[in-house]
Formats: C-alpha cells, structure tokens, sequence
C-alpha cells in the first residue's frame, strides 16, 4: 500500500516536473524571441552618426580671413561635417584657395591710371569669392554657394551658384530627381512658378521690358535647389535682364 502510494507520488511529482519544464521552456523561449525583436528594432531605428566632429554642426567654417572690409568680401573654408563627404570637402577647399591665390592688386598694373577705374578698395584689382548660406531641417542639410566676380571698374557682379542637399540620416548627397520626388514636383512646374513670379517683378525702361523672362527660362542652367530651414524648397536661378543679369531666390510652392 505504501509502496503503492509512493509510486503514485513519484509519477504524480514526474508529471508536474515534465509540466513546469514545458511551461516554463515555452516562456523562456518566447522571452528570447521577444528580446530578440525589441533589440533588432532598436538596432533598425539606431541613427548612424555620420558626423566627422560631433560637438559641431553639419555644416561649419574655418580658416576665414577678410580681403576687404570695404568691399566686405572674405574668405573662409566651408566644412561639411559628414564623414561621407571628405572628397567634396577637399574638392571646396581647393577651389576657395584658387581664388584666394588669384587675387590682382591694382599696384601690379604700372600706369594704370586712377581715372581709369572708379573702386580702390584694398588695392583690389580684380578677384573672384564665394559666399555661403547653409540650412538644417529634419534630417535635410543644404549648403548654398554663390560664386561672385569684382573689379575696381564694375565692382561686384554675380557669377554662377551651386548647391548640395545632404540627407544625415544616410550621409549621403541627394541628386536632383530626389529633391524633386520629395515635393512631387518637376522642373517644368518649377519653371512655371519663376514665369509667375518675374511677371509680376516685371518693368519696362523706356517702353522695353527689363526682365528677359522668356530668355531666362528657356536658357535656366545655372540654377540651383536647396531646402531651407522652414522645409520648404527653393531655387536659386539667373534671371537674365536688358542691363545687368542677377541671382534670384525663390520658394517654390507644392
């Protein structure tokens, strides 16, 4: 009888052990799936920081020095703080210290007589500088260059302009077909809203139009799209003119 009992309480103590295993085995199971999801998705949605410097800002400037303070042009080396993009930043560099070694000082030009030329700023003769604008907004970075030309006989003219949108999520530069394809747009609507906006800036000298606004769209191929810092799109552009061609700015709407 005891003997009877005794295997009944072995069997019976055997069940609840296989049943405990089985039960605790399934939640320890599903706890490592489980752990194993929560850190695949905090893995997936972990930023990579593509920053070169992280105490500063995706787009910052050194080595500025000024040429003129009259003429208010200075130089200075824009640095994109994406470890992504060190070829274009030593492609920039380059090209700022072309201009800055090129620089023509009017005391190089024996003779030259001061009638001759009406700005003497410096001693500057003629040179060519670049300025920049940069702007942050979400996970969008753009840096906007505007490239210009002075003399001491027409001072200071627009020259081209160029830009660059960085996505800092991926470190990557964006092209121009995906700018466009995040305000679903295109450039012929672009073109369209730059119609709109000369005519209505549109004057007339003399009975002729100021504004060659139809020479200006036709021909639009120094342009540039950047996004600024309220996440709006914007074109910067030539508009070509009876007198002087000059850079515009514009928003461009959705």
């Amino acid at each position: 009888m005891e003997e009877n009992f005794r295997s009944k309480l072995g069997f019976t103590i055997f069940i609840l052990l296989v049943v405990f295993l089985a039960v605790g085995g399934y939640f320890f199971t599903d706890y490592l799936i489980n752990e194993k999801e929560i850190k695949a998705k905090e893995k997936e949605n972990e930023k990579i920081n593509y920053k070169i410097d992280t105490t500063k800002d995706y787009i910052y400037y050194e080595n500025e020095s000024t040429i003129s303070k009259d003429a208010e042009i200075d130089y200075k080396d824009v640095v994109i703080n994406l470890n992504t993009q060190t070829v274009l930043n030593e492609s920039l560099r380059k090209e700022n210290q072309i201009y800055k070694h090129n620089i023509d000082y009017i005391s190089n030009h024996e003779g030259l007589n001061k009638d001759l030329y009406t700005y003497d700023n410096d001693n500057i003769y003629s040179l060519t500088f670049r300025t920049y604008e940069n702007y942050e907004y979400d996970k969008y970075v753009s840096l906007l260059i505007k490239d210009y030309d002075y003399s001491c006989f027409d001072y200071i003219n627009y020259n081209k302009t160029k830009a660059y949108v960085f996505n800092t999520e991926t470190g990557k530069e964006l092209k121009e077909s995906e700018i466009l394809d995040i305000y679903d747009l295109d450039m012929n609507n672009i073109k369209e809203q730059i119609r709109k906006y000369l005519e209505g800036k549109q004057t007339k000298e003399d009975g002729v139009e100021v504004l060659k606004i139809d020479e200006t769209i036709n021909e639009l191929s120094d342009y540039s799209l950047y996004i600024n810092n309220y996440g709006r799109l914007c074109i910067s552009y030539l508009v070509k003119t009876t007198q002087i061609n000059y850079n515009e700015d514009m928003e461009v709407l959705r």
